[in-house]
């Protein structure tokens, strides 16, 4: 009976350990663009290109805290 539950909890830890590590892998990080100038404010891009008004390249916004939500 012992050893039932030994190998049972052991199976629950591998488990949870494998969900753990496969949490952490799968998220990947999705980088946001703006105009350098702000040109149109805090308007952001989800992918590299030029700056629609000002035609600069947009760079990626360090540690920014915006919705999910991005203007096109």
């Amino acid at each position: 009976m012992k050893r039932k539950i030994k190998i049972y909890t052991s199976a629950i830890i591998i488990a949870f350990a494998f969900t753990m590590a496969s949490c952490g892998s799968s998220s990947a990080k999705e980088e946001i663009y703006q105009c350098p100038m702000k040109c149109e404010g805090e308007k952001t891009y989800n992918k590299p290109g030029t700056c629609p008004v000002c035609e600069m390249d947009l760079e990626v916004v360090e540690n920014s805290q915006h919705d999910s939500t991005h203007k096109k």
